[in-house]
């Protein structure tokens, strides 16, 4: 806990420690997200609602019911626009039959041969 804490007063002092424009740029590139450093998390409804996360979905399950923040949700609470294409990472495809080959013991092009379409069989 004491290590969280430290990094968490690092961040806040660093960020209190920048002149209005610095913090201005920040926003224009980040949105509100510093604003979550000076955010007084309430430990009893923190300790409530790990009950309900489910980590292999990554959202919170009650009963048969799946509760996640959508993108506009996120971008309300954050004021940050999630529409601006350059600020949106994602894990790119990666060609999945080299390391099938490696770990069959087959050639690529063999297996790129043996692939079938979704609709039919995975491989022949």
């Amino acid at each position: 806990m004491d290590c969280r804490r430290n990094r968490e007063d690092e961040l806040k002092g660093i960020w209190q420690s920048w002149d209005d424009a610095k913090k201005m740029h920040f926003r224009d590139k980040y949105g509100d997200v510093a604003q979550l450093l000076f955010v007084k998390l309430d430990n009893a409804l923190l300790k409530a609602m790990v009950r309900f996360w489910d980590p292999t979905y990554r959202c919170f399950m009650f009963n048969e019911v799946d509760m996640v923040l959508t993108i506009e949700e996120d971008s309300t609470l954050l004021h940050y626009d999630f529409r601006d294409l350059l600020r949106i990472y994602w894990k790119q495809n990666t060609d999945f039959r080299g390391p099938l080959a490696n770990v069959m013991g087959l050639l690529i092009d063999t297996v790129k041969a043996r692939l079938k379409d979704e609709n039919g069989p995975c491989i022949s």
